[in-house]
């Protein structure tokens, strides 16, 4: 996991997790990104986090009914997320069109 499809150099964690949309592999300099089922594994873990704190926290808090469990879902999204990615991310190499072509052509 987090290593080059191309040259299998690991990358740091910290590097796919701020970058992943525009990192390079820092031995051969290919264009990476993170790979499909890694975004979607990763969202559906962090809406899952999210779901579970949002009815934990709403009978807690008397003030903010409304919204701190909105917030509270928002970060426990973002953390879990962001855990998952770094203990599981897939790196491919990413797939950059033509210039001269329109991008929707191919569909």
């Amino acid at each position: 996991m987090r290593g080059c499809p191309l040259c299998f150099v690991k990358l740091s964690s910290w590097l796919v997790l701020t970058r992943s949309n525009d990192m390079s592999c820092p031995t051969c300099h290919a264009e990476l990104e993170l790979s499909r089922h890694s975004r979607v594994l990763a969202s559906l873990v962090g809406i899952a986090a999210a779901t579970l704190v949002f009815p934990l926290s709403s009978p807690t808090i008397p003030l903010g009914r409304s919204v701190i469990p909105v917030l509270l879902a928002c970060v426990a999204f973002g953390v879990g997320s962001a855990l998952l990615l770094l203990v599981r991310a897939d790196l491919v190499v990413r797939h950059v069109p033509h210039s001269g072509t329109f991008p929707y052509a191919h569909t």
